[in-house]
């Protein structure tokens, strides 16, 4: 990089100008317009009488496919052993994009495209405008419903959903909910014309809703937030659902990388709040963390099917449960840990009681269900460490300090990095001007300086994207559709295989490109849909395309995906096993070291 070359010589490039912004939206049109016309054509079902009356799409967050097939032998008949036993499970199911942020997920399953489509890059982004990271559901605009503090709406999210596809096919006829443990959950999955969209609040213990959806909630909402369902578990134990011998699939249950819930400790029974009893940020935040928060949520979900009358007029109606206890629980104990296999057997207890609830109200054979997941997620990196894999933590102010210091010494000192909310890297473009350096030549020199670091992998600058000259490698198509050049930064950061960026030193984190990250169950499961196990791969993006063609209506205005109903209505492979047995034990580091 040679100082004194004129900043402009890249003026079509510097500052993401209008012809840029421009070129790259021809850009992606051109490749949405390509992979429509190339799509697997769907079939659409011709008899009406076939279509279900109410679907219902349950989503967790951080749950691993693996998750299925590691505790199988211990999941109840009705809850997900039904759906597999009886549904098209989707054993190679992966997001297509470079970030796996439950946002992104959430946002991919509604709408069935991607970041470079929808500009939901992340669950936080840097703001060049406000200097300052926003969410994709902020909005200054909207307050809560249902206690009083500021909410959320879809309002920077593109295109519609499934369910504003639904509520648009039927003149508005069809009822749409959507109810969450987490905000962004409810309304990303939700959309813009939803009847209404709800999430736990931790400061109130309520079940709120946007005023983007109306000013005020139905009745049946009060009386459910009038019981305070969240305070009856204050002081209460939470304990193993089966004695501890039972969790041999999981690690020990205090090893010392695991981050304990606050006011608790690593180690069964955990206990919320433990000693002070009071209600309020403290006991709410830790309790959406727990297996109970998640309960809740199908206790929401069974008054509103009540309620509303759910599945029984004559349009189909659309109920979307988000299950995000496992978000933060998951990161905080790890994948291997007895506390996230707690929490898997009890979702699929959760879901067995709902499920005999539906078939009760409404029927199970007039309900499609479908189960997914926003992501999936790493282990705690010393657990792979310890058994001799690369793995390890990036602190990511550790990291941008090291590349001011180091840009200080080779170029001048500047404040050069804005910010860094992983993977998007935010160069200082005012820097870059005072110092008369071309932006291609700085992104270059802090690619090299990055991929120094120990533990950080592929990085893509914009300037690459822009002018499509991105090296060959396993995460290219992946990175594009995750870039939105308006929203996203300078450099797109990828940690090796094993590693994270995290300030914290214990737990996990999550939003990588690879398979521990990107892979997630999807089970289809109720009328028109054939039973067999589909090593296919497919994409999230697909869900909505699947569910508009079962449903007859429109895919979702920016939809990459493709109906799956061919594949679900042709001869299956065989059902995926059972096992017999309980599973090995986690394998213990002296017995994965070579000797």
């Amino acid at each position: 990089m040679t100082a004194g070359v004129p900043a402009r010589s890249t003026a079509g490039f510097q500052r993401h100008t209008r012809a840029t912004r421009l070129f790259a939206s021809l850009f992606l049109l051109t490749i949405f317009t390509l992979s429509q016309a190339l799509a697997m054509p769907v079939l659409a079902q011709a008899d009406q009488s076939a279509r279900p009356t109410l679907v219902i799409m349950m989503v967790a967050d951080q749950f691993s496919y693996n998750f299925l097939t590691r505790y199988q032998d211990k999941l109840t008949s009705g809850g997900l052993r039904y759906l597999v036993e009886r549904g098209a499970e989707f054993s190679n199911c992966r997001l297509e994009c470079a970030v796996s942020d439950a946002s992104v997920g959430h946002s991919v399953i509604a709408t069935g495209a991607n970041p470079w489509h929808t500009g939901v890059i992340a669950n936080k982004w840097y703001d060049r405008r406000s200097r300052s990271e926003v969410g994709p559901t902020e909005d200054k605009n909207a307050s809560m419903v249902g206690a009083n503090g500021p909410a959320g709406s879809v309002k920077l999210m593109a295109g519609t959903t499934i369910g504003d596809q639904l509520k648009l096919a039927t003149n508005g006829r069809s009822k749409v909910f959507s109810m969450a443990v987490s905000e962004p959950a409810s309304l990303l999955l939700a959309g813009r014309l939803a009847s209404n969209a709800f999430w736990f609040d931790t400061r109130s213990g309520n079940m709120v809703s946007s005023s983007r959806y109306g000013t005020t909630q139905p009745a049946w909402v009060k009386a459910f937030n009038d019981q305070h369902p969240a305070d009856r578990y204050i002081g209460k134990p939470w304990q193993r659902l089966m004695a501890e011998t039972e969790y041999a699939a999981s690690t020990r249950d205090d090893y010392p990388r695991e981050r304990p819930l606050e006011n608790d400790g690593r180690a069964f029974p955990h206990v919320i709040n433990r000693g002070s009893g009071a209600q309020g940020q403290d006991y709410y935040g830790s309790f959406a963390m727990t297996p109970m928060a998640n309960q809740l949520v199908f206790d929401f979900a069974r008054d509103a099917v009540d309620k509303e009358h759910l599945g029984t007029h004559t349009t189909p109606d659309l109920l979307i449960l988000g299950l995000s206890a496992g978000e933060q629980l998951t990161q905080y104990f790890g994948p291997y840990s007895q506390e996230v296999e707690d929490l898997v057997l009890r979702v699929d207890r959760s879901m067995e009681s709902f499920f005999q609830f539906l078939d009760e109200k409404v029927g199970l054979d007039k309900c499609l269900l479908v189960f997914t997941a926003s992501h999936g997620g790493p282990a705690i990196p010393e657990f792979l460490s310890e058994r001799g894999l690369d793995a390890g933590r990036i602190d990511p102010a550790v990291f941008t300090q090291f590349l001011d210091a180091k840009l200080d010494s080779r170029v001048g000192e500047e404040n050069w990095i804005e910010s860094f909310s992983p993977p998007n890297l935010y160069l200082n473009l005012d820097a870059i001007d005072n110092q008369k350096l071309r932006q291609p030549d700085v992104e270059t020199l802090v690619k090299q300086l990055a991929q120094s670091v120990p533990g950080v992998g592929e990085i893509v600058t914009a300037y690459q994207l822009f002018t499509n000259q991105i090296p060959n490698g396993p995460f290219v198509n992946a990175v594009r559709k995750s870039y939105d050049f308006g929203r996203s930064g300078e450099l797109f950061v990828i940690p090796k295989s094993g590693w994270v960026f995290t300030s914290q030193t214990s737990g996990t984190s999550y939003g990588s490109p690879y398979t521990y990250d990107t892979q997630v169950p999807l089970i289809f499961c109720g009328p028109g849909v054939a039973h067999g196990n589909f090593i296919d791969r497919v994409s999230p993006c697909d869900i909505a395309a699947t569910v508009a063609a079962i449903l007859g209506v429109e895919m979702p205005s920016l939809c990459e995906g493709q109906g799956l109903n061919r594949l679900m209505l042709q001869e299956a492979g065989p059902p995926r096993p059972r096992m017999k047995s309980a599973p090995a034990a986690v394998p213990q580091p002296d017995q994965n070291r070579k000797r």
